[in-house]
């Protein structure tokens, strides 16, 4: 793909970085795109460690829908109908990498979820941006009418460019605002991760489990040794025994596979 110079760059006012951490960012970040995408409708959903969508905020040009879809979406679990969140967590991002999936409302194969999200309120198209920070995955979607073509390969072009700066103003924006309570809602308490690992099989040691709960709680290495009276080169050796145990090499798969086995309960 061609880079090009930041088009959002040259978009963003002052304006947009005040709104970080307030109810006006989807307003003023939607302002600065669509300079140079045009699309009708923006939402933001932020997930947890079950994989459950929660909306943030959204905004509408023109005939305000994102709120009562959004909170059907939510309402009403089309998410687990929805190609794009059955993503949060099943790919292992690499440092830098924004996921970006389009989404024609034609090809949406469940009938209630596509009538009742997209045909009964005119919506043609949908762009997703799909990014996480420390397992705290969000999606940022772009919509547009059906009195409005396609999102064009050129659009998402555009977004490419310019998505991990986007996704950096929206990971600013959900960790400051006090409305948000996505640090608290995304991790979940020791005794749950404990049980979770657990279920994973691998035939895992009772010390393994409790290191890798704890690491993936956010504990560094030597908070994991004071928590479990370990030295801190004995805690790495357990999480090495652990991913070799699941067959994982990395903290991000650990992350995936709970997931995945919390999705499917």
């Amino acid at each position: 793909m061609k880079k090009t110079n930041s088009l959002l760059s040259n978009a963003i006012s002052a304006e947009t970085i005040l709104s970080i951490g307030t109810i006006n960012f989807i307003q003023e970040i939607s302002n600065a795109i669509g300079h140079y995408i045009t699309f009708d409708h923006v939402s933001l959903f932020a997930f947890d460690y079950h994989m459950t969508p929660h909306f943030v905020a959204g905004y509408s040009y023109g005939n305000q829908v994102t709120s009562r879809i959004s909170r059907l979406y939510e309402q009403s679990m089309y998410y687990r109908n929805d190609p794009h969140s059955r993503l949060i967590g099943r790919k292992s991002l690499q440092s830098g990498e924004v996921l970006i999936q389009q989404l024609h409302a034609k090809d949406i194969k469940h009938q209630e979820y596509r009538k009742e999200i997209y045909e009964d309120n005119h919506l043609l198209d949908r762009v997703s941006l799909i990014d996480h920070e420390n397992q705290k995955w969000f999606m940022l979607n772009f919509y547009r009418n059906i009195n409005k073509k396609y999102f064009s390969l050129e659009d998402l072009n555009y977004l490419q460019q310019d998505s991990m700066m986007i996704t950096a103003l929206v990971k600013r924006h959900l960790s400051i605002s006090p409305v948000i309570d996505w640090q608290t809602r995304t991790v979940p308490p020791i005794s749950e991760l404990e049980n979770l690992i657990t279920s994973l099989g691998g035939e895992l040691s009772h010390r393994e489990i409790e290191v890798c709960a704890r690491v993936m709680q956010g504990m560094t290495r030597e908070g994991v040794s004071l928590a479990l009276n370990l030295k801190p080169p004995t805690v790495a050796t357990y999480m090495t025994r652990a991913y070799s145990k699941l067959n994982i090499s990395s903290l991000n798969e650990l992350f995936a596979l709970c997931l995945t086995k919390s999705f499917k309960k």
